[in-house]
C-alpha cells in the first residue's frame, strides 16, 4: 500500500495534496499527515529531515524522489517525470529544500477547502 505523509499544517502541501487527489488513478495510494496516528504507528520520524514522505511496499522516498515517485504511482501520465532523476539528486533536492524553506512566506492562506469525498476515502487517520 503506497502512502504519502506530509506536513498536514503547511497550505503548500494542503494544496498539492489536493492536485494528487484530483490527478490520482491507484485505487490503493493514500494519504496521511506527520501527527497522525497511522504515522506514529507505522513509522519512525527522522527530526532532521523536512520533507514529506512516501513510502511503498519496497522503499521510503524524501524529497524530490517522493514527488517523482508520488506523481507516477498516482498517475501513469506522470512517467516521463521519471527523466527527472536524470538530474543529480543533490540537484534537485537542493531546489526542493529552497522551496520547503520559504513555502510558508508564498502559501499564506488562512482557511482551508473541506476534503472531497475522494480525499477523505484516500486519507489514513
Amino acid at each position: 500500500m503506497p502512502v504519502l505523509i506530509y506536513d498536514g499544517e503547511c497550505n503548500m502541501c494542503s494544496s498539492f495534496i489536493r492536485f494528487v487527489v484530483k490527478i490520482n488513478r491507484n485505487p490503493e495510494l493514500n494519504i496521511t499527515d506527520f501527527h497522525s496516528n497511522w504515522t506514529k504507528e507505522n513509522v519512525t520520524l527522522d527530526p532532521n529531515v523536512d520533507s514529506m514522505i512516501f513510502i511503498t511496499r519496497d522503499e521510503q522516498y524524501i524529497y524530490s524522489n517522493a514527488v517523482i515517485h508520488l506523481l507516477v504511482t498516482a498517475n501513469p501520465r506522470f512517467s516521463a517525470l521519471l527523466l527527472l532523476k536524470l538530474i543529480p539528486r543533490s540537484v534537485r533536492d537542493t531546489f526542493y529544500k529552497f522551496v520547503a524553506r520559504n513555502r510558508r512566506k508564498v502559501f499564506q492562506n488562512k482557511t482551508c477547502p473541506m476534503p472531497s469525498k475522494k480525499a477523505r476515502e484516500m486519507f489514513l487517520s
